[in-house]
Parts: structure tokens; C-alpha cells; sequence
């Protein structure tokens, strides 16, 4: 059986926000994360809360993962579906997370409407506000 793995980012006034969940087999929460990711836009917040999400995977061992995102943009460059410009400015991260996919080929990254992703989504707002709030 798989593990099933949520994550999200947030951005709001170039601040980014992170989050993600790890359930086990049975549904239980194994780990919520929600942390503040520094400074960036909303595509650079869904792509720190993936890498973080990936290495809680690694830390934890976990070999077998349904990965659930919201971001199209993000799971279909990952996935390969969306072609990879040489001069993306995330193409170093695009590349290592599809190295991190091919060496636990029992992880799939999937695509999911935002409205099944409501427990990452709070997390990465979490995060975001976290920070904010001690500014």
C-alpha cells in the first residue's frame, strides 16, 4: 500500500509560504508541515514546498507515495509533460526533483483540483502568516 503526500505553496507580497502532509497507508497524518519559505512569487512557493516535501520522503524512508499537487505548471513540468526551457529560472530544480522521481519509482506525482487540497493549502498559508506575523 502507498503513503499519500499533499503540497502546496502560498505567496503573498513576495513572501512564500510552504506546506504538506504525509498520510500512511491507513489514512493517518504521519507529518503536517507548514513553513515560512522566504522571498519569491507563487510558482517559486509550489516548487520549495515540493523539494521539502521530498526530502521529509527520503528522511522518512518512504518508497511508495501517491504525491498530490495543485499546480499544473509544477506536476506537468516534473512529470515531463511540459517541455523545460533552458533558461527557466527553475530548471535546476525541475530536473533534480524528475532525478528524485526516478530513483523511487514507486512515486507518482499527481495533479489534483485546489478544492482536494484544502489541508496543504491551510499549511502553506500557515507558514506564510507565521513568519508575517513575528515581522
Amino acid at each position: 500500500m502507498s503513503y499519500k503526500a499533499y503540497f502546496d505553496g502560498s505567496c503573498f507580497l513576495n513572501d512564500c509560504g510552504i506546506g504538506y502532509v504525509v498520510r500512511d497507508p491507513d489514512g493517518f497524518s504521519v507529518c503536517q508541515v507548514a513553513e515560512y519559505g522566504g522571498r519569491g512569487d507563487a510558482l517559486k512557493a509550489e516548487y520549495l514546498a515540493l523539494t521539502a516535501l521530498i526530502q521529509r520522503l527520503i528522511s522518512l524512508k518512504i518508497d511508495q507515495a501517491d504525491i498530490h499537487g495543485d499546480s499544473r505548471t509544477v506536476v506537468c513540468q516534473i512529470n515531463g509533460q511540459i517541455n523545460t526551457r533552458e533558461k527557466s529560472r527553475f530548471r535546476q530544480i525541475i530536473m533534480s526533483a524528475r532525478r528524485y522521481f526516478d530513483d523511487h519509482p514507486g512515486w507518482r506525482l499527481k495533479w489534483i483540483p485546489r478544492k482536494e487540497n484544502g489541508m496543504a493549502d491551510s499549511l502553506a498559508t500557515e507558514g506564510l502568516f507565521t513568519v508575517k506575523s513575528s515581522k
